[in-house]
């Protein structure tokens, strides 16, 4: 009987032992259950604030109008006066020339002074002939011996010989002209036309100096573009030149407002205005891309160097007053195929509760909230990043 009731009591034990495990079990299930609703998330509100619908355009700055200085005769560059930099008046000496002679023009020319020579002594010599010839028609034609026509004839042979003499002389002009051209590459009288003298057509700003003392330059003809001495440009009258993507291309007009931004000046801002839409797109990269162009103002007379890269903004409207969530907090359900938004709003008891809404417009950042939610709602970062966590982290510290 004793050892019946040992037994019995060994039972009773084991069952109770294995009762307080089950219950042990639950607990702790529960506890790691509350412990996982209670976990702590960062939340954030909605801003009240106005909100653009922009587009953006890159690009870069660049002078309305750029001069290329070149000369109209072929040499090299014996002094430069200006630097990349420098403000230049229109006239003002930008560089000189040093023509050097080639052989072969020098020694045609002499052959045309020779020739000049020659035909100035020749007309010389025939026209002494025809003065001679003259005096004795006259002196018969007064004395009555030959007639009027004979007289008349001689005479006009007189006239044409004094013409032959100024045409050999007026030619040997020409031929000596020819040859100080070919020595020195202009003669006194052409000396202002003449490029050894390489001035500035506009006043500017100097952009650039691409040949240096000694460089051989190129004169600018009909089959030659010629050697670019050096630029000018204005940079008080800038534009801007940028692309777009073409789903913005049909949003924009011109005459719209711009908003230039400048990097390279700490995000500088200067306002400006659309002037030009291309017509075509290009294709870079499988992507169409349509040009763009702006003027832009410089209120301050800040200096902005050309080529400076930036960044046009195109508002297209302003939404006043506009309940806007950060766009990363938005989550999606699928309903019925579509996409249907959410948020995960923040309860009394520290839980959160999915809660849809209605979206607005968006700028790439913030997304307007038109219904669903107001600016009290706590919404869960439910996507947090490494900032996140270290914010989520330095609120439980404190």
């Amino acid at each position: 009987m004793k050892k019946k009731f040992t037994l019995k009591k060994a039972i009773y034990i084991l069952l109770a032992l294995i009762a307080v495990g089950a219950l042990f079990s639950v607990i702790s299930f529960l506890i790691r259950s509350n412990s996982e609703k209670n976990e702590e998330f960062l939340t954030r509100k909605p801003v009240v604030q106005n909100m653009e619908d922009k587009v953006m355009a890159t690009g870069k700055i660049n002078p309305r109008e750029e001069i290329e200085i070149k000369p109209n005769m072929s040499g090299i560059i014996e002094k430069i006066y200006v630097k990349e930099g420098d403000k230049v008046s229109a006239g003002q000496l930008i560089a000189t020339l040093r023509i050097v002679p080639q052989v072969s023009d020098v020694n045609a020319a002499m052959q045309q002074v020779s020739s000049g020579n020659i035909g100035v002594s020749n007309a010389s010599t025939n026209l002494a002939n025809q003065q001679q010839q003259f005096a004795m028609q006259q002196k018969l034609y007064q004395q009555g011996v030959i007639s009027r026509q004979e007289y008349l004839t001689a005479q006009q042979n007189l006239y044409t010989a004094q013409q032959n003499l100024k045409n050999a002389k007026q030619q040997l002009l020409t031929a000596q002209k020819q040859l100080q051209i070919a020595k020195t590459g202009v003669t006194p009288e052409l000396q202002s036309m003449a490029t050894t003298q390489i001035r500035s057509k506009a006043n500017g700003t100097v952009l650039e100096v691409p040949v240096k003392v000694g460089s051989q330059v190129i004169e600018a003809n009909s089959f030659n573009a010629g050697t670019t001495i050096c630029s000018i440009a204005d940079l008080n009258s800038l534009i801007f030149e940028g692309e777009i993507d073409e789903a913005q291309a049909g949003k924009i007009k011109e005459g719209m407002d711009m908003n230039i931004i400048i990097g390279a000046l700490q995000n500088k801002n200067f306002p400006g205005k659309v002037t030009m839409i291309a017509p075509k797109g290009k294709d870079e990269n499988g992507t169409i891309k349509f040009p763009i162009e702006g003027d832009v103002f410089n209120p301050n007379n800040e200096y902005i160097r050309a080529g400076f890269s930036a960044n046009g903004e195109i508002v297209l409207s302003t939404q006043k007053n506009a309940l806007l969530l950060d766009e990363s907090l938005v989550q999606y359900d699928k309903v019925k195929g579509q996409d249907k938004p959410f948020v995960e709003v923040k309860q009394p008891n520290g839980s959160f509760k999915k809660t849809y809404v209605k979206l607005g417009a968006s700028d790439g950042i913030n997304v307007q909230i038109l219904s669903g939610i107001d600016k009290n709602a706590e919404v869960k970062v439910w996507n947090p990043s490494d900032k996140d966590k270290q914010e989520l982290k330095d609120q439980k510290g404190k």
